[in-house]
């Protein structure tokens, strides 16, 4: 079992990393009435690889010699599929809060895979706060359709299609493990979800872009703060905790979402959703106590740490 000081380092960068993340679905927000979706990430995603690049070869990163492929396939999925769902979302509309909500499902997802590779047992304490956080993202988009948040069948799927890619990126990316190091993973993932990005939009748009202050200021947020800051928390989360347990923090991520939209976007949280985020931040506590084990060996999602496809190496 972790030590005090251990769960204390985790917990620390996982609260960070959740008001990191949660405050990317603003700056997507801010900034995307001056461009259009894939422009926006292709230059979110290069500035990204240019600033890694530049700290890979100032700290002489030694390059790996295998594992480009599992890089690519995850940095796709985790950020290029993703944030593409996310940002279309919310050019359709969607509020930060609401957006941050539906991605909060990913721990179900999740979970769900990792029981089904693993063929663990499973604990009803677990269901019960999975089950919770699922309630608690209900509750609040329950409100939404019925109030200003501009649900619509349109953005509700780019939303979705962002939850599958952020789920099924990261369990690819610890189930693949590709073991290296985390400037590398950034690049080589920022630069492929660049490419991916670039093409859809000569594909699909029509190359519209107002080089604002605001513009600027969210690019630059977006790729130091978020795609370089807090996805290098995440890919430390990844290599010391289970898929099932990483995934559990996303349920914080709509409470910071909501909460940073109030200041910056004037978008106040409403009483369901102060309602759903308390169902929310019980349901993690709840989730996280019940997946740990006795010091047996055992990983912290259940089984033998050697066998568990969910636990990565460790940094």
């Amino acid at each position: 079992m972790p030590n005090g000081n251990t769960k204390l380092r985790v917990s620390l960068i996982a609260s960070v990393f959740v008001i990191i993340y949660g405050s990317g679905f603003v700056g997507g927000r801010y900034g995307l009435p001056y461009a259009e979706p894939f422009y926006y990430l292709a230059i979110r995603f290069g500035m990204t690889a240019v600033i890694l690049l530049a700290l890979i070869v100032c700290f002489r990163i030694r390059w790996p010699r295998s594992g480009y492929r599992h890089l690519v396939i995850s940095g796709i999925l985790l950020q290029g599929v993703f944030s593409a769902g996310v940002f279309y979302a919310l050019d359709q509309g969607m509020t930060p809060a609401v957006s941050a909500l539906i991605i909060a499902l990913q721990p179900l997802l999740v979970w769900l895979m990792v029981s089904v590779v693993t063929a663990r047992k499973v604990r009803p304490l677990s269901v019960i706060a999975l089950v919770g956080g699922l309630l608690g993202v209900a509750i609040t988009v329950y409100q939404g359709l019925a109030s200003s948040s501009g649900l619509t069948p349109t953005n509700v799927a780019f939303g979705v299609l962002g939850l599958v890619g952020l789920s099924t990126g990261q369990f690819y990316y610890q189930v693949k493990n590709p073991g290296t190091h985390l400037l590398i993973n950034g690049f080589v993932q920022s630069g492929s979800s660049a490419v991916v990005m670039l093409v859809g939009a000569l594909i699909f748009e029509k190359g519209v872009i107002r080089w604002t202050s605001q513009l600027v200021l969210s690019e630059l947020w977006m790729s130091v703060g978020v795609s370089i800051g807090a996805l290098s928390l995440l890919f430390v989360l990844m290599r010391s905790e289970s898929a099932d347990r990483v995934a559990s923090y996303f349920y914080g991520v709509p409470i910071a979402a909501g909460l940073i939209a109030w200041p910056a976007l004037g978008q106040r949280p409403t009483g369901a959703e102060i309602a759903g985020f308390a169902v929310i931040v019980v349901s993690i506590l709840v989730f996280n106590r019940s997946s740990q084990e006795p010091d047996t060996g055992r990983g912290p999602s259940g089984p033998p740490v050697d066998k568990s496809v969910p636990v990565t190496e460790r940094p």
